[in-house]
Protein backbone atom coordinates (compact mmCIF):
# COMPACT_ATOMS: atom_id res chain seq x y z
CA UNK A 1 0.00 0.00 0.00
CA UNK A 2 2.81 2.42 0.74
CA UNK A 3 4.80 1.63 -2.34
CA UNK A 4 1.28 2.71 -4.29
CA UNK A 5 1.17 6.18 -2.55
CA UNK A 6 4.96 6.71 -3.30
CA UNK A 7 4.35 5.41 -6.97
CA UNK A 8 1.25 7.99 -7.50
CA UNK A 9 2.97 10.99 -5.74
CA UNK A 10 5.89 11.26 -8.13
CA UNK A 11 8.06 14.08 -8.08
CA UNK A 12 6.54 16.15 -10.70
CA UNK A 13 3.44 16.10 -8.46
CA UNK A 14 5.32 17.00 -5.36
CA UNK A 15 7.02 20.45 -7.45
CA UNK A 16 2.87 21.03 -8.67
CA UNK A 17 2.05 20.65 -4.80
CA UNK A 18 5.09 23.28 -3.62
CA UNK A 19 4.15 25.90 -6.22
CA UNK A 20 0.08 25.56 -5.31
CA UNK A 21 1.50 25.85 -1.76
CA UNK A 22 4.13 29.44 -2.69
CA UNK A 23 0.86 30.68 -5.03
CA UNK A 24 -1.82 30.06 -2.27
CA UNK A 25 0.22 31.50 0.48
CA UNK A 26 0.75 34.70 -2.08
CA UNK A 27 -2.41 35.12 -2.74
CA UNK A 28 -3.81 35.13 0.75
CA UNK A 29 -0.67 37.49 1.55
CA UNK A 30 -1.86 39.94 -0.86
CA UNK A 31 -5.37 38.93 0.37
CA UNK A 32 -4.93 40.24 3.47
CA UNK A 33 -2.93 43.29 2.82
CA UNK A 34 -4.89 44.69 0.17
CA UNK A 35 -8.55 43.20 1.82
CA UNK A 36 -8.39 43.24 5.19
CA UNK A 37 -5.52 45.87 5.64
CA UNK A 38 -2.55 44.49 6.90
CA UNK A 39 0.48 46.54 6.05
CA UNK A 40 3.84 44.04 5.49
CA UNK A 41 6.89 45.02 6.86
CA UNK A 42 10.76 44.39 5.35
CA UNK A 43 10.41 40.80 6.83
CA UNK A 44 6.91 39.99 5.51
CA UNK A 45 8.13 41.58 1.69
CA UNK A 46 11.50 39.36 2.07
CA UNK A 47 9.27 36.20 2.94
CA UNK A 48 6.80 37.11 -0.17
CA UNK A 49 9.49 37.38 -2.25
CA UNK A 50 11.29 33.86 -1.21
CA UNK A 51 8.07 32.07 -1.79
CA UNK A 52 7.75 33.60 -4.96
CA UNK A 53 11.42 32.54 -5.79
CA UNK A 54 10.05 28.48 -4.78
CA UNK A 55 7.25 28.66 -7.14
CA UNK A 56 8.72 29.81 -9.88
CA UNK A 57 12.09 27.16 -9.63
CA UNK A 58 8.85 24.55 -9.32
CA UNK A 59 7.00 26.05 -12.15
CA UNK A 60 10.06 25.69 -14.22
CA UNK A 61 10.93 22.11 -12.70
CA UNK A 62 6.87 21.65 -13.84
CA UNK A 63 7.70 22.41 -17.30
CA UNK A 64 10.82 20.71 -18.01
CA UNK A 65 9.41 17.89 -16.41
CA UNK A 66 13.04 15.94 -15.69
CA UNK A 67 13.34 12.58 -14.85
CA UNK A 68 15.78 10.98 -12.18
CA UNK A 69 18.80 12.97 -11.39
CA UNK A 70 17.61 15.97 -13.64
CA UNK A 71 14.94 16.74 -10.55
CA UNK A 72 18.26 17.75 -8.65
CA UNK A 73 19.18 20.95 -9.09
CA UNK A 74 15.82 22.06 -8.86
CA UNK A 75 14.92 20.30 -5.24
CA UNK A 76 18.53 21.53 -3.95
CA UNK A 77 17.37 25.35 -5.36
CA UNK A 78 13.46 24.48 -3.33
CA UNK A 79 15.38 23.18 -0.42
CA UNK A 80 18.11 26.36 -0.12
CA UNK A 81 15.22 29.06 -0.61
CA UNK A 82 13.21 27.01 2.11
CA UNK A 83 15.96 27.14 4.49
CA UNK A 84 16.81 30.32 4.07
CA UNK A 85 13.31 31.55 4.50
CA UNK A 86 12.97 29.23 7.48
CA UNK A 87 15.97 31.11 8.59
CA UNK A 88 13.93 34.96 7.69
CA UNK A 89 10.56 34.01 9.23
CA UNK A 90 12.19 32.59 12.56
CA UNK A 91 14.05 35.85 12.63
CA UNK A 92 10.70 37.20 12.44
CA UNK A 93 9.33 35.32 15.28
CA UNK A 94 12.28 36.26 17.46
CA UNK A 95 11.88 39.96 16.82
CA UNK A 96 8.03 39.31 17.95
CA UNK A 97 8.95 37.48 21.01
CA UNK A 98 11.07 40.46 21.98
CA UNK A 99 9.66 42.99 24.80
CA UNK A 100 8.74 46.60 23.28
CA UNK A 101 11.81 47.94 25.11
CA UNK A 102 14.35 45.89 23.37
CA UNK A 103 12.49 46.28 19.56
CA UNK A 104 14.93 47.41 16.78
CA UNK A 105 14.98 50.84 16.00
CA UNK A 106 12.96 52.16 13.14
CA UNK A 107 15.12 52.54 9.75
CA UNK A 108 12.92 55.99 9.51
CA UNK A 109 12.08 55.68 5.85
CA UNK A 110 10.03 53.40 3.73
CA UNK A 111 11.59 50.80 1.33
CA UNK A 112 11.66 52.62 -1.63
CA UNK A 113 13.15 55.69 -0.65
CA UNK A 114 15.61 53.28 1.49
CA UNK A 115 16.14 51.13 -2.40
CA UNK A 116 17.23 54.33 -3.97
CA UNK A 117 19.35 56.17 -0.85
CA UNK A 118 21.40 53.10 0.34
CA UNK A 119 23.56 50.62 -1.72
CA UNK A 120 21.91 47.25 -2.58
CA UNK A 121 24.31 45.20 -0.02
CA UNK A 122 22.80 47.66 2.78
CA UNK A 123 19.32 47.86 1.46
CA UNK A 124 19.35 43.65 2.08
CA UNK A 125 20.79 43.91 5.34
CA UNK A 126 18.30 46.52 6.70
CA UNK A 127 15.49 44.41 4.94
CA UNK A 128 16.80 40.78 7.02
CA UNK A 129 17.67 42.60 9.98
CA UNK A 130 14.55 43.50 10.71
CA UNK A 131 12.54 47.13 12.00
CA UNK A 132 10.25 48.07 14.42
CA UNK A 133 7.28 47.59 12.49
CA UNK A 134 8.76 43.87 12.28
CA UNK A 135 8.31 43.20 15.94
CA UNK A 136 4.70 43.81 15.93
CA UNK A 137 2.20 41.13 15.43
CA UNK A 138 -0.50 42.96 13.04
CA UNK A 139 -2.29 40.18 11.65
CA UNK A 140 -2.44 36.32 12.64
CA UNK A 141 -3.88 33.34 11.00
CA UNK A 142 -6.13 31.25 12.98
CA UNK A 143 -4.93 33.12 16.00
CA UNK A 144 -1.14 32.48 14.99
CA UNK A 145 1.35 35.42 14.31
CA UNK A 146 2.15 35.04 10.12
CA UNK A 147 5.44 34.51 10.40
CA UNK A 148 5.11 31.53 12.83
CA UNK A 149 2.72 30.49 10.13
CA UNK A 150 5.45 31.25 7.01
CA UNK A 151 7.81 29.41 9.05
CA UNK A 152 6.04 25.77 9.19
CA UNK A 153 5.25 26.20 5.43
CA UNK A 154 8.96 26.37 4.85
CA UNK A 155 9.71 23.92 6.77
CA UNK A 156 7.21 22.11 4.28
CA UNK A 157 8.67 23.37 1.33
CA UNK A 158 11.93 21.75 2.90
CA UNK A 159 10.06 18.35 3.58
CA UNK A 160 8.97 18.23 0.53
CA UNK A 161 12.74 19.16 -1.64
CA UNK A 162 13.86 16.34 0.72
CA UNK A 163 11.29 14.04 -0.64
CA UNK A 164 12.03 14.80 -4.07
CA UNK A 165 15.74 14.44 -3.46
CA UNK A 166 15.15 10.71 -1.99
CA UNK A 167 15.38 8.34 -4.83
CA UNK A 168 12.38 6.31 -5.74
CA UNK A 169 14.03 2.78 -5.21
CA UNK A 170 14.55 3.43 -1.76
CA UNK A 171 11.17 4.42 -0.79
CA UNK A 172 9.76 0.90 -3.18
CA UNK A 173 10.53 -1.87 -2.22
Amino acid sequence: MFSNLIKFITQRLTFSLVFLFCFGSLAYALYSQFFEGAEPCPLCIAQRVIYGIIGFISLIAIINNCKGWGNIPYSLLTLGFSLFGIKVAHHHVWLQSLPPELWPSSCGMPLSILYSKVPLSGFIHTVLSGTAECAAVDWKVFGISGPFVSMCGYCLLAIASIYILIPRKWLIK
